[in-house]
């Protein structure tokens, strides 16, 4: 069966592919560029460290306590596909997502968090990207940040 035969007999909505069978990658590499999935703000028991959006249930400190902890979290899904971190040459773009009640304008403070864990890790030359810092009505499980990069590899 082809691409185009599949395109054409495609319900209309899919099942969901739940957590036993999840139907994207955490991180895809094409050439020397590695692109990850958003990963939202689930601390090390498996849990989110909040719940809801900025300017309303959830303070700044704590988003930026989820910012960090997102990214972390990216950077353990380009670990479990490179292998190592060491692989790293340079985070060329972090997008963040902010959910963020009516209002709410400070994404970008929330995101500094984000990019101050990049630059933890692999230091301020490699560290140095592009970034979005976008306030959103609501995120997956309800996480009030969640974070995606743009990485180069060696």
């Amino acid at each position: 069966m082809t691409s185009d035969d599949r395109h054409a007999s495609a319900p209309a909505v899919p099942p969901p592919a739940g957590p036993q069978r999840p139907s994207i990658a955490r991180a895809r590499q094409i050439g020397d560029l590695l692109a990850t999935s958003g990963q939202t703000a689930v601390g090390p028991g498996g849990a989110l460290i909040a719940s809801g959006r900025l300017g309303d249930q959830v303070d700044l400190e704590t988003g930026r306590q989820c910012a960090w902890q997102c990214t972390a979290n990216v950077f353990e899904a380009v670990r479990a596909e490179l292998g190592s971190l060491e692989r790293v040459a340079e985070v060329v773009k972090l997008t963040v997502f902010v959910a963020s009640a009516p209002g709410f304008i400070e994404q970008h403070l929330v995101a500094d968090a984000a990019t101050a864990y990049v630059q933890h890790v692999l230091g301020p030359d490699a560290g140095m990207h592009a970034r979005s810092a976008i306030g959103v009505a609501e995120l997956p499980t309800g996480s009030p940040v969640e974070v995606e990069a743009l990485i180069r590899v060696r």
